[in-house]
C-alpha cells in the first residue's frame, strides 16, 4: 500500500520520459553551420528514408511503427497505405529492411554500388524521384552510420564512391552487380506492358490505315 503512490509517480515519470524520447526520435537531425556532407545526408535520410527504414536504420519494425502516434501504427489500415489507398497515396510494403547495423550493407562493395542501387529502387513508391546528389549524400550518410570515417566534402564523388560502405562486412562484386541489375529491372518493369500495348496500338492503327487506303 505504501508503495502504490511511488509506483504511480514512477509510471508518470516513465511516460514523460517516453514522450520526450519520441519527440527526440522524430525531430530533424542537428546540423552544423555550414553542415557537413554526412549531416546533409542524414537530413536527406530523415526526409525520405526514415519513415520506412527507421530513425536508427532498424527497418520497419513494430517498435518503430509504435514510436509515434498510436493511431498511425497500423500503416496498412483501410484508406491509409493499404491496397485501397487514396489516389495520391501508395501501398506500403510489409517489410522494409534495416540499413544500419551488422551485415545490413553486406552485398555492396563500395559506396558507389550502394548509391546506384538506392537510386534505381528508392523511394519505394517512386524510384529515381530524388536528385543524383541527394542519393549520393544518403549513401555517404549510411556509410558513416555503418562505421566508415573520413567522409567529408574535401573528397570528390569518385573518391567517395570508391570507399567501402561499411567497416563491418564485405562482399564480392558480382553479388553487388546482381543487386543493382535487380533494382534496375524492378524500377523499369512497368515499362514493358506499356511498350507492348503501344506496339499493339501501332499494328492495329497500321492495319486500319491500309484498309482505308484500299477503299
Amino acid at each position: 500500500m505504501f508503495l502504490a503512490p511511488t509506483s504511480a509517480a514512477q509510471s508518470g515519470d516513465d511516460a514523460s520520459r517516453s514522450m520526450s524520447d519520441i519527440r527526440d526520435r522524430l525531430s530533424p537531425p542537428p546540423v552544423s553551420d555550414p553542415p557537413t556532407l554526412v549531416e546533409l545526408g542524414h537530413t536527406e535520410y530523415y526526409l525520405y528514408c526514415m519513415v520506412c527504414h527507421g530513425d536508427r536504420g532498424q527497418g520497419l519494425t513494430e517498435e518503430w511503427r509504435n514510436a509515434g502516434d498510436p493511431a498511425d501504427a497500423n500503416c496498412w489500415q483501410s484508406r491509409c497505405h493499404a491496397a485501397n489507398h487514396p489516389p495520391d497515396g501508395f501501398e506500403l510494403p510489409r517489410y522494409a529492411p534495416p540499413v544500419i547495423g551488422d551485415y545490413t550493407l553486406a552485398r555492396f562493395a563500395t559506396i558507389g554500388d550502394l548509391h546506384e542501387y538506392i537510386q534505381f529502387s528508392m523511394p519505394w513508391h517512386m524510384p529515381g524521384f530524388l536528385e543524383d546528389e541527394q542519393y549520393q549524400r544518403i549513401a555517404v550518410y549510411l556509410a558513416d552510420a555503418n562505421g566508415i570515417t573520413g567522409l567529408n566534402s574535401d573528397l570528390d564523388w569518385m573518391e567517395l564512391a570508391a570507399r567501402a560502405p561499411t567497416s563491418r562486412t564485405s562482399v564480392a562484386q558480382p553479388v553487388v552487380q546482381a543487386a543493382v541489375s535487380e533494382a534496375k529491372v524492378s524500377n523499369q518493369i512497368w515499362v514493358r506492358p506499356l511498350l507492348i500495348l503501344a506496339g499493339a496500338g501501332l499494328v492495329v492503327g497500321g492495319v486500319a490505315w491500309v484498309r482505308r487506303r484500299r477503299r
